[in-house]
């Protein structure tokens, strides 16, 4: 094998190798997401369970639910964000692969259904986070 054949397959595994980094990049952000997410709304539902117990001002409770959406809000955006990066990269990599490798099909529109699912869900979270805060803020009022 010639040296420009030896540099050609090194790049090659080069590129599938961050193909597969950016998959698994999207993939630990998404869990990080849900586990940030599940930890705060937890403390949140703690929050509006233990206020009677905790006596703590109704307006102190309300003022840390709004903190918390917003932090939650915040993170999703930043999460969404890489999430999308990752998408961009994997197809440019994957669009990199096709050319170096003639039978290396081109990449399938489609196959960003998988991490768009993952922003869907992100998005779905932050609607219900908005949602639960103006029910926990009614209870209160």
């Amino acid at each position: 094998m010639s040296l420009a054949d030896e540099l050609k397959l090194e790049r090659y595994k080069l590129i599938t190798g961050l193909q597969r980094y950016f998959t698994e990049l999207a993939k630990d952000a998404f869990q990080s997401y849900v586990r940030i997410f599940v930890t705060f709304a937890g403390g949140a539902v703690g929050l509006v369970y233990f206020q009677a117990q905790l006596e703590v001002n109704p307006t102190i409770i309300v003022a840390l639910l709004r903190a918390i959406a917003y932090l939650l809000t915040l993170v999703a955006i930043v999460i969404i964000g890489q999430i999308t990066f990752c998408l961009v990269r994997w197809y440019g990599l994957r669009r990199t692969e096709s050319e170096m490798n003639p039978d290396c099909p081109e990449p399938e529109w489609w196959a960003w259904i998988f991490e768009g699912l993952y922003v869907v869900v992100i998005g779905a979270s932050i609607f219900v986070v908005w949602y639960g805060f103006e029910y926990f803020e009614n209870l209160f009022s």
